[in-house]
């Protein structure tokens, strides 16, 4: 499982419950998992993590605001 499949699980699941997910919190670990998964991908995205990092090159995923360095991954 991706940690795009991840993200958009745990989101379905808030939603389902009738929550409005807006953050998505991203222990390191998932911050290098979720750049090698845009860095295969390629494409421009991929072209400004190699000239940025992933952490200025990406904002929001999957319409949810990142916020880097957390304690543990969660969607709220």
């Amino acid at each position: 499982m991706t940690l795009k499949d991840r993200i958009a699980a745990a989101a379905a699941e808030i939603s389902r419950q009738g929550g409005q997910p807006r953050q998505v919190h991203l222990r390191p670990a998932d911050a290098i998992q979720l750049q090698y998964e845009l860095l295969a991908e390629g494409g421009e995205v991929g072209h400004a993590i190699m000239q940025a990092g992933v952490g200025k090159a990406v904002s929001r995923i999957l319409g949810l605001q990142i916020v880097w360095k957390s304690a543990r991954f969660s969607v709220v």
